[in-house]
């Protein structure tokens, strides 16, 4: 695959694009370049990073009920926290069809893709590539500029900068009194434990 107009990130794009709003549409191109800026910066599979990029909201534009439907009709086990803000299960469904109508197979990719929106203890440095790149596309850091920490920290350590977003996620639920998702707590121990914050 020599043409970069063959890529299957690009040709995802095309596929998905029918479906889309053009607000989506644009977010996914930031979320694209920034995802294959921070795999080239950290010596990654470019490509697989790209594609998590391309594939991560095919479904985000949906509504939140039509999302429970899916998953109810799936039979997917649906957490208590998704239930209540159903937006999370744009994911897991977003995986799904990404393989059962774009014919992406790559079990890696398919799984940052479940869990972009918690994070997962068991992501790839691609995934996290791709779920940095999200939560730092230059229209969330100009409406919370927080988040420009997250993308200094990038430079140096993916899993640092997924961290410290996980930290200000938390911080903002507290005060907020959101309830957290399962797996934001899960992954937020693990980064903890692997960049040496924890005991052993």
């Amino acid at each position: 695959m020599n043409d970069a107009a063959d890529s299957p990130d690009l040709l995802l794009r095309e596929r998905m694009a029918a479906e889309l709003p053009s607000k989506m549409l644009a977010h996914i191109d930031r979320v694209v370049s920034l995802a294959d800026e921070f795999a080239r910066m950290h010596g990654l599979d470019v490509a697989r990073a790209r594609l998590m990029a391309q594939g991560h909201d095919l479904v985000r534009a949906v509504k939140g009920k039509e999302l429970l439907r899916r998953a109810e009709a799936r039979g997917l086990a649906i957490d208590p926290v998704e239930r209540d803000e159903p937006v999370i299960l744009h994911g897991p469904i977003g995986a799904l069809e990404l393989a059962e109508r774009f014919d992406v197979s790559d079990a890696d990719v398919l799984f940052a893709i479940h869990w972009h929106t918690p994070g997962h203890p068991d992501y790839t440095l691609e995934a996290w590539a791709m779920f940095i790149a999200d939560k730092v596309d230059p229209h969330k850091v100009e409406r919370w500029p927080a988040l420009a920490e997250v993308r200094d920290l990038a430079s140096t350590s993916l899993e640092a900068a997924a961290l410290r977003y996980l930290d200000l996620r938390l911080e903002e639920a507290i005060e907020r009194r959101h309830s957290v998702h399962p797996m934001v707590t899960l992954t937020r121990n693990a980064l903890l434990r692997r960049l040496g914050h924890l005991a052993p």
